[in-house]
């Protein structure tokens, strides 16, 4: 056991962990004693431990099973529970949909199960047929020949890592501005307006869009402030659909 750079306590566990040394270490999480257990491909599905509360998804997959078993994993309910944290380093949302988004499940035998949801990249995650290189028997592909026990060799790729900055996601599809200050975000709305020459009172519309309600007038006396990347990117989308709304 060990601490992050945050001081905060922290395991890890894979397939070559001894299975005494992950039961103390699930053990410990289930105590408060670790706070943190990172793995690879161990507690994914099947695992049931409800007073988790939030989750790194930080592995993409293509297959909607496994994500919302991956998900399912702090969905459980415990006493005192009342929500529960998905970060999603991997996309899987905007491949799969919302975890709690119906799914059209289907028992035919040529029939996949997808989230049709508008949130999802439905049909994406098909896998494409083709010939086998030894025997030309029909396989898919990226799996082994079921004629002649083909294997195909996966080849190695670079690891790219890619700044990003976490934003709230709404059913409607929206980024939103999550657990800002309501003033911070009048203030910060102001600086883009000053910026970007908006007429006086369009800080107050969008800040209106936001929230459902106006600011005060006396917060026109604090000074503007430079906005996050949260805000901006909300006020980028904004503009967006008013300039494809006006075109439509």
């Amino acid at each position: 056991m060990g601490k992050t750079k945050s001081g905060v306590w922290a395991e890890h566990i894979d397939g070559t962990t001894p299975l005494d040394e992950r039961e103390a270490i699930l053990c410990n999480l289930s105590a408060g004693k670790v706070r943190v257990v990172t793995n690879c491909m161990v507690l994914t599905e099947g695992w049931d431990q409800p007073d988790v509360g939030a989750i790194v998804l930080a592995r993409p997959t293509k297959a909607l099973g496994l994500y919302l078993q991956m998900v399912g994993r702090v969905l459980r309910p415990a006493p005192d529970k009342t929500d529960a944290l998905v970060l999603d380093h991997g996309g899987l949302t905007f491949l799969h949909g919302f975890a709690e988004d119906e799914v059209d499940w289907s028992l035919h035998k040529d029939k996949r199960a997808q989230n049709n949801s508008p949130g999802s990249s439905a049909g994406a995650n098909g896998r494409t047929l083709t010939s086998c290189p030894e025997c030309a028997a029909i396989r898919w592909e990226g799996s082994p020949c079921s004629a002649c026990g083909w294997r195909p060799r996966i080849k190695a790729k670079p690891i790219t890592i890619a700044e990003g900055e976490l934003v709230q996601l709404r059913h409607d599809g929206g980024r939103g501005v999550s657990n800002i200050d309501p003033l911070e975000f009048y203030q910060q709305l102001r600086w883009i307006g000053a910026e970007r020459g908006w007429k006086p009172g369009a800080a107050a519309c969008q800040y209106k869009d936001k929230l459902g309600r106006w600011p005060p007038r006396q917060w026109k006396l604090y000074p503007p402030k430079k906005p996050a990347p949260a805000v901006q990117a909300w006020v980028k989308s904004r503009m967006i659909a008013y300039a494809k709304a006006r075109a439509a």
